[in-house]
């Protein structure tokens, strides 16, 4: 860490340079930690160990083998053939020996493996796959309560609901069986670009339909910043602004509009197709900014003439809903990156992968040949996939992060734009670029594309599951006809084995018990979309979402929150009701399973509830934390320093080494950026820190700061987060109640 952020006390001054540490202590250092780590790693083993003799020294006890298999084919009822197994006698060792197993399984596989090879993901997929097959035979020949209608009806719809959980969840895996890395591809494709072998003329498209002039401005000079020959940067104004008009005067670059904005973002991309000439196409959203090397590194894919579209993943420079809200900026992953970094690339081993409209570049006369950008569904990048796909083009992954843009980052935009994505989706189910009926795409490719329609239908299920404990809680409907023992045996070690390898599984970009998170928040309005959509799939058209919104106070989205609070107080009172009416006494063990699903359900209600809060968020743009060298000159003065944070806007300081009257204007100096005598406004940031708002920026100098902030190769590569630390910052939130204590 730099020694300003560690220690402001111990801050050195301008132009020093801090003691090197001796070789001996570096040594001793490194050793310490190397003890440190082999000795845990010593500890699990042995504990992993223990865990697997314990189980066998259990299975062998409690169980003659030979006599388990006579019973086995022996048994014409099969709904109690569980009975053989594990019943309310059965020691409490017995009962945990499945899940024993599969702590000690999952935890040598995270021992031994940092990142799962891809010759091993088949077996572990087979294992958890058989897995949830037992776990759910189990449920259908031994715990549906029918003896009376209600119960019937709740118990079977219970069970459906986790049916099509587990669906999504094998599917999932399904995608994760083996993982594409095309960073050598990249590596031969930019030393092609570079020699000048392979340079063919690229358009570079940016649609835009109502977003500011801020946002174009960065996005136009970062896709003019790129580094390459031969390309042609257009601005695709779809409202006819002259301010649009105005800005691409302004920074020089072509303009587009047209008379209508018919068929919103594909009409606009098919209108500019018609005026524009290069050989490929790359696309970004109106608030995306590649970085200097994103074509060097994609454009050499197209010397193999079957690739039709390069996709690289969504990054995004600021903190979504769920991470701002909760203040788990640096604790959790973004809501999309398990997609975009995992799933992603497990589609690509399958010539499967989806377009996700923005930081793709394609070949144009592949797009011609399929008649341009499909214009059916509001999702028209999911849909070029599939007719590329389809007419025999390969569509590759380049699983790196070469460019960023804007998440969604109040709780109605997030929410919004996934109803958007969901019904554009769904719309494919009555398009012509229907998976399960389109011509020419291979089995795989319809299985992967169809596992996208599973996922948005299965938020009907989650929404389900958040209801189904109110059934029992108000009305005694029991949901399933089971036993304490039962769950732990045939329920536990599913549940060990999906929380303690799904984040290694999708290396580490999601964590198991916040994708249950994710799935109940969007539920009530995905379920929404479902329905709304399976009736009238075309009857809501397009919109933005707004990404400049500037929250400079705290509130709560009540149209987000209202199902989460209704059902929060429905949870309450129904185990209030519950108790009151002595069910815990006449069922203790229905009674107990219940309310461990009715926890759980109010953990996440919870959670879901402070996630509706947006927290004030003051600044206009997104500052990001920069140690560059800086001179503050005013007069006949100078002062050195370092810069904490930079941003569009402004440069922040110390105030540590500065006098303590500073005049309201002054000049900076910043020589790494190339920056100098820029004239700042000097403003309050707190008692230690000084805001330099910048006054007026050349256009160069513009130019040189946005480059500098959002396009320099690399800099959108991060660590992924650990899984306990995720879902340790999961068990807290709820306490922290941090947009609450940002009130104050």
């Amino acid at each position: 860490m730099n020694d300003f952020a560690a220690n402001p006390g111990r801050a050195l001054s301008a132009g020093a340079t801090p003691p090197p540490v001796p070789p001996s202590l570096r040594a001793q250092n490194a050793e310490g930690r190397l003890g440190r780590g082999e000795f845990s790693r010593n500890v699990l083993w042995t504990v992993l160990s223990a865990l697997v003799f314990a189980a066998l020294y259990w299975i062998v006890r409690e169980e003659n083998l030979l006599a388990l298999a006579e019973r086995w084919f022996s048994l014409r009822d099969w709904g109690s053939f569980h009975l053989t197994l594990v019943n309310k006698e059965s020691p409490v060792l017995w009962v945990l020996t499945p899940a024993m197993l599969m702590v000690a399984w999952s935890g040598m596989l995270l021992l031994l493996f940092d990142k799962p090879p891809n010759w091993l993901r088949l077996p572990v997929g087979a294992v958890f796959f058989g897995l949830q097959v037992g776990y759910l035979s189990f449920r259908l020949v031994a715990t549906l309560s029918l003896d009376t209608v209600p119960n019937a009806v709740c118990s079977i719809l219970f069970f459906l609901s986790e049916v099509f959980i587990h669906t999504r969840i094998a599917l999932g895996n399904l995608s994760l069986l083996r993982l594409t890395d095309r960073s050598a591809q990249a590596d031969d494709s930019a030393r092609a670009v570079r020699s000048g072998d392979y340079v063919p003329t690229v358009d570079v498209f940016l649609p835009t339909y109502s977003e500011p002039v801020e946002i174009l401005r960065r996005s136009i000079i970062g896709c003019q910043a790129m580094d390459y020959p031969y390309k042609t940067v257009w601005l695709l104004d779809d409202q006819q602004r002259p301010a649009m008009r105005e800005l691409a005067r302004e920074l020089g670059c072509c303009y587009v509009t047209r008379q209508d904005n018919a068929h919103a973002k594909a009409g606009n991309l098919n209108n500019a197709l018609k005026v524009s000439e290069g050989e490929l196409v790359l696309c970004f959203d109106a608030d995306f900014i590649p970085t200097r090397d994103f074509l060097q590194r994609t454009v050499g894919f197209f010397r193999d003439a079957q690739v039709g579209l390069v996709q690289t993943p969504q990054n995004f420079f600021n903190d979504d809903a769920v991470m701002r809200n909760l203040g788990l900026q640096h604790a959790i992953e973004d809501e999309q990156k398990f997609f975009f970094r995992a799933l992603q690339a497990g589609r690509d081993a399958r010539n499967a992968i989806v377009c996700h409209g923005t930081c793709w570049i394609g070949r144009r006369s592949a797009i011609e040949e399929i008649g341009g950008i499909p214009t059916e569904t509001i999702t028209e990048d999911w849909a070029t996939s599939i007719k590329l796909q389809a007419a025999g083009y390969k569509l590759l992954y380049l699983n790196e992060a070469l460019s960023a843009g804007l998440s969604a980052d109040t709780t109605g935009e997030f929410v919004q734009q996934r109803m958007r994505w969901a019904q554009g989706t769904l719309q494919a189910l009555f398009a012509s670029t229907n998976p399960l009926r389109v011509c020419g795409l291979t089995m795989w490719q319809r299985l992967l594309h169809f596992s996208g329609i599973l996922y948005y239908l299965g938020s009907v299920s989650t929404l389900f599951s958040l209801l189904a404990p109110l059934f029992y809680l108000f009305f005694g409907v029991q949901l399933l006809h089971t036993t304490v023992p039962e769950m732990l045996f045939f329920r536990l070690p599913l549940m060990v084995g999906y929380y303690m390898l799904f984040s290694w599984l999708t290396l580490r970009t999601r964590s198991a018990v916040w994708t249950e998170f994710y799935d109940a928040f969007l539920a009530p309005a995905m379920s929404l979309t479902v329905v709304r959509s399976l009736c009238k799939p075309f009857g809501v058209g397009f919109r933005v979402t707004d990404k400049a919104v500037r929250k400079q106070r705290l509130a709560i989205n009540r149209k987000v929150a209202l199902p989460f609070a209704v059902l929060f107080a429905l949870h309450v009172a129904g185990l209030a009701f519950s108790v009151a009416l002595g069910r815990h006494i006449d069922d203790p063990e229905t009674f107990a399973i219940v309310t461990y699903f009715t926890a759980g359900n109010l953990a996440i209600l919870w959670l879901c509830l402070l996630v509706t809060i947006d927290v004030r968020w003051p600044w206009r743009h997104r500052r990001f934390e920069q140690r560059v060298p800086f001179e503050l000159c005013w007069d006949d003065q100078v002062w050195h320093g370092e810069t904490v944070f930079l941003s569009e806007a402004e440069v922040t300081v110390d105030r540590e080494n500065l006098p303590p009257h500073l005049p309201e204007e002054a000049r900076v100096n910043l020589p790494s950026l190339g920056l100098f005598d820029v004239p700042v406004r000097l403003l309050q940031d707190s008692d230690e820190r000084l805001s330099l708002e910048w006054i007026a920026l050349s256009l160069p100098q513009r130019r040189a700061l946005v480059t500098h902030l959002y396009c320099r190769p690399g800099q959108w590569n991060t660590k992924s987060k650990g899984e306990v630390r995720a879902t340790w910052e999961y068990a807290r939130a709820g306490l922290r109640m941090y947009p609450l204590a940002e009130s104050h």
